[in-house]
């Protein structure tokens, strides 16, 4: 005897009306939630938070490695004869050359070193 036929023997039997009314059938949905469909998002309130996320990286990554761009080149470019620099290697000196990318650089009286404009991290006040 299989398993079907255990349970079709152990239900009782019901009446025709009571089978129909225990077929499955859709609940009544209110009144007003039928026509009330849930609504999709629109197009720009799915993308504002890429938006977002793009402003906010141009103000805290971009914006200031552009500035500090400009400054090197400025700093650069404003190099004389007689400036006081320190390189990026800590080496201390006065500028002795200017030329189109390099610079010659006096350590000490006797010292010079031709080094590139890029090499030059800050140059001292006067």
């Amino acid at each position: 005897m299989s398993y079907i036929n255990v349970l079709a023997q152990a239900a009782p039997a019901t009446a025709p009306a009571e089978a129909a009314a225990i077929t499955t059938q859709p609940a009544a949905a209110p009144a007003g939630a039928a026509a009330a469909a849930p609504e999709q998002p629109s197009l720009f309130s799915s993308f504002l938070p890429f938006i977002l996320l793009i402003v906010i990286f141009y103000f805290v990554l971009i914006r200031p490695s552009q500035k500090k761009a400009k400054e090197d080149k400025a700093r650069q470019d404003g190099l004389k004869i007689g400036d006081e620099v320190v390189t990026i290697g800590g080496i201390h000196g006065i500028v002795r050359d200017v030329q189109e990318t390099t610079v010659l650089i006096e350590c000490s009286p006797s010292v010079s070193i031709k080094m590139e404009k890029v090499a030059i991290a800050r140059v001292k006040s006067k």
